[in-house]
């Protein structure tokens, strides 16, 4: 089934979308930021040695966070672009509830585990720049940024780029407040702690998006997934509300997609919300779970080349039936 698009393909501004040749830009102040802290770093030379493919898991020590954040940093934020501005219209309604979320009021976005920043900066960075360019339309919407995070050293990261792009995104009436938690998923009063931090940021006019981002590493390689789900549940529960999504974003790979991996894992647990959600056992049994798409995008340390990313993601409606 097409699913009608609110931001068609053809109205992506060329600074985000090369169609002609099928290259994804990185929004450029977000760009321009961080080629600037990777530089004032000294992690250049780190960064432009990023070997193929998806680039590395990181960690929550300085070593490995520094080394995700030149050398992966900018696939993340491709990848939630790609989900975000879906150019080809290969993933679902992702696209769509990002756009209903951020038209203007007041959105809750919980990030979690943020890292570095990545999804939530590609979420309003992208925003900013469609508004800029006249494609959406510049209404206020504050956004109540609940981001959690186990490395210190990511968080770090995360601070110095949201001070920095504050402006920017108030040039746009975006107006960002947030909150940021130190979140271990296999924690359950660590996760009672983020989910009673997304509830304080919530009121009955808020629309509320929550992104799951980069995650298979942690929960799959390292064999996380079975200690980690009661948390996630929990977090899939208190997110349900009015107006409410969800999207799961992971790098196209066998090992998160094929059965047994993380992604159908997840959408097994979106599934378990039937009795909340407005989807029933006929309308979810119709629902594509898994939308996997790739492009190319320019680098922001070396533009003169470009990377491919891959993407797999679960868009997930939590608007609540009212029961």
């Amino acid at each position: 089934m097409t699913v009608e698009r609110l931001l068609e393909p053809g109205n992506i501004p060329t600074t985000l979308w090369d169609k002609e040749v099928g290259v994804l830009s990185l929004p450029k102040h977000l760009s321009e930021i961080y080629v600037d802290i990777v530089e004032s770093k000294g992690l250049r030379a780190l960064g432009e040695a990023r070997p193929g493919g998806d680039g590395p898991v990181g960690g929550i020590d300085k070593r490995s966070t520094d080394i995700h954040f030149a050398q992966a940093f900018d696939g993340s934020v491709a990848r939630a672009l790609l989900a975000i501005l879906d150019p080809k219209s290969e993933v679902g309604s992702t696209s769509n509830n990002f756009i209903r979320v951020t038209a203007g009021g007041e959105l809750v976005l919980t990030d979690a585990p943020c890292g570095a920043g990545a999804a939530s900066f590609a979420f309003l960075t992208v925003l900013a720049e469609l508004r800029e360019k006249g494609v959406l339309p510049r209404q206020a919407l504050k956004v109540k940024l609940v981001a959690a995070e186990l490395s210190e050293f990511a968080k770090e990261y995360f601070g110095e780029i949201l001070s920095r792009l504050q402006p920017k995104l108030e040039a746009q009436a975006i107006f960002v407040e947030f909150e940021l938690l130190k979140w271990d998923v296999t924690c359950a009063i660590s996760t009672s702690e983020l989910v009673k931090a997304s509830v304080r940021a919530s009121s009955s006019k808020c629309s509320q998006m929550l992104v799951i981002a980069n995650f298979n590493g942690f929960l799959m390689q390292s064999g996380k997934f079975k200690l980690a789900k009661p948390q996630l549940s929990e977090l899939f529960r208190y997110a349900t509300g009015d107006e409410s999504f969800a999207v799961w974003i992971e790098p196209h790979m066998n090992r998160a997609t094929d059965a047994g991996g993380l992604l159908p894992a997840i959408f097994g647990l979106y599934s378990g919300l039937r009795k909340l959600i407005r989807l029933d056992d006929k309308e979810l049994s119709s629902v594509k779970p898994l939308h996997q798409t790739e492009a190319k995008f320019t680098l922001p340390l070396q533009p003169i080349f470009t990377a491919r990313v891959r993407l797999a993601v679960i868009p997930m409606d939590l608007t609540r039936t009212g029961l």
